[in-house]
């Protein structure tokens, strides 16, 4: 555990650039004790509200929570909702600029809880392709953008950013910085990541974009990780939730075992892998050690309630414990 503790303290040297559809999450923390009268639902009375950063904004979070510098990009309506992004990042230090659409409403998600219990999810968005001129707005942003940082995640959540002629232009420009460039998308999103450093897919999409199952004992992991990085010649890192993770880079093919404890809430944890496995690679460490301590983080994440963030000092307590 010496050489992880060893990377994480460099955490706060390294710079992460994350681009991406920002969300805000709002949560209602409600007490339900009848049924309306006038439909046979629960009344909840809501006695708590919290706004939190999702979405790639969410990755952006953990990047700084842990103890990384963070500079993001995004789009967002022209509404009081991007305005609590701006404060939630300016309290959070995370460096951003987001280009505002007209008629498009900033992407946000409310989620009742009763009970420690989610009663009910309430989206509002809009996830057609940003405009033509937002994107021009967004390329043009990119060289002084890519200065700041070095190493990106494109954080695609299918809410209409990051398109395929964006997505394109990012990676090339960020090769030709040198910059590797990390994808985490949503199913039908992951052939515009061609030729990215890395993508990582969860097991249920690994084997839909494989076509192929893995085995209970994945005896078969290496055919299907090398049908994937024939398909979208990048290297992997698969989640396979209580089997851990699968590493697929230039070196080998590996498995990490999963660290969480105990399981309460997934939500986020896939940005907070990303978050570490960014922070791991920028501080110098291989992917797979990189891998072993996003493992660690999301092992931390999953344990609470929510979109959250994980610390390093939380990070760091979790190596011991195991």
């Amino acid at each position: 555990m010496e050489k992880l503790l060893e990377i994480i303290n460099k955490f706060p040297e390294r710079r992460v650039g994350v681009i991406g559809d920002l969300i805000l999450d709002r949560y209602l923390f409600c007490e339900v004790e009848r049924i309306s009268p006038e439909a046979p639902v629960p009344v909840a009375k809501v006695l708590d509200e919290k706004y939190v950063l999702g979405g790639a904004a969410n990755v952006a979070a953990n990047v700084r929570s842990l103890g990384g510098k963070a500079s993001i990009l995004g789009v967002a309506g022209k509404d009081s909702r991007a305005a609590l992004l701006r404060e939630l990042f300016s309290r959070q230090g995370i460096d951003f600029e987001i280009a505002l659409e007209e008629g498009r409403p900033t992407t946000a998600k409310t989620r009742l809880l009763a009970q420690g219990q989610q009663m009910a999810r309430i989206d509002r968005e809009d996830s057609k392709d940003i405009q033509s001129e937002t994107e021009a707005r967004i390329i043009a942003s990119l060289p002084p953008f890519l200065e700041k940082v070095e190493i990106l995640i494109l954080s695609d959540y299918a809410k209409g950013v990051v398109t395929s002629s964006l997505a394109k232009k990012i990676i090339e420009m960020a090769g030709e910085r040198k910059i590797k460039v990390l994808v985490d998308p949503v199913p039908e999103t992951f052939e515009k990541f061609r030729d990215a450093y890395l993508i990582k897919p969860n097991k249920k999409e690994a084997e839909a974009l494989a076509g192929a199952k893995f085995e209970n004992d994945y005896s078969n992991l290496s055919e299907v990780l090398r049908i994937l990085q024939a398909k979208f010649n990048s290297n992997l890192v698969v989640t396979l939730g209580k089997d851990g993770m699968a590493v697929l880079e230039e070196e080998g093919i590996y498995r990490v075992e999963t660290a969480a404890q105990s399981v309460y809430d997934v939500s986020g944890a896939g940005d907070t892998v990303m978050a570490g496995l960014a922070l791991g690679i920028a501080a110098g460490a291989d992917l797979k050690t990189a891998a072993r301590i996003s493992n660690f983080s999301a092992g931390v994440a999953v344990a609470k309630l929510g979109t959250a963030t994980v610390s390093s000092a939380e990070l760091k307590e979790a190596l011991r414990v195991k």
